[in-house]
């Protein structure tokens, strides 16, 4: 039995730690505030046993400017928060650093995305629908000659480019054979949305 003065031990439950990169990826997608950053960089600071000074020379700015932006008398400088997303070992993929720029770029880059994808919903796939429907062999043509042009290359430069013999392009060119579906990716990965866009107006000035 037990007296009245002693304890019985209970095992603690181990305390939910939230890593500063868990905690990024937490709030990246609905974006970061300026106390939210400063919080991060705090939080490194103590994973890596940083002292301020320390701190500093990693992520590239002066002690006053830490403290600054604790207090939120300024915000972290991009590049500071691109040093921190890389020593905290998050992946520098487009969506991290579009996460680490000012709001008003972010929301700039944000919008031309949304165009550039709307070009390429209802301009780029329509066009190749219509090329898959039997499009006359001259817009067709006219399509990979632009895609030369853009590129600075010959029709063999633009097969290479394209992953393509020059005859396979060459049959294609001239509506003898359908565009390959990689060959298509190939497309939309290799050249702008504008650049496509522009062209295919330029075939189809009624589309």
């Amino acid at each position: 039995m037990f007296g009245l003065g002693e304890v019985v031990a209970v095992a603690k439950q181990p305390v939910r730690y939230l890593s500063s990169r868990s905690k990024f990826f937490s709030l990246a997608p609905t974006g970061l505030s300026n106390a939210q950053w400063a919080e991060l960089m705090d939080l490194l600071r103590v994973e890596q046993g940083w002292t301020d000074t320390q701190l500093g020379k990693q992520i590239g700015i002066s002690i006053s400017m830490i403290r600054q932006c604790r207090i939120q008398m300024r915000p972290l400088p991009p590049a500071a928060k691109v040093r921190i997303l890389t020593a905290m070992g998050v992946e520098m993929t487009r969506s991290s650093l579009i996460a680490a720029l000012p709001s008003a770029v972010k929301e700039a880059v944000v919008a031309a995305d949304g165009q550039s994808s709307f070009v390429r919903r209802t301009l780029i796939y329509g066009f190749f629908d219509r090329l898959d429907a039997g499009e006359g062999a001259d817009v067709v043509a006219g399509f990979f000659d632009g895609l030369a042009t853009i590129a600075g290359v010959d029709l063999a430069g633009l097969a290479e480019r394209l992953g393509l013999s020059l005859t396979e392009l060459t049959c294609i060119r001239e509506g003898r054979k359908p565009i390959p579906f990689l060959v298509k990716v190939s497309i939309i990965e290799s050249y702008t949305a504008q650049d496509m866009g522009a062209l295919i107006l330029s075939l189809l000035p009624t589309a």
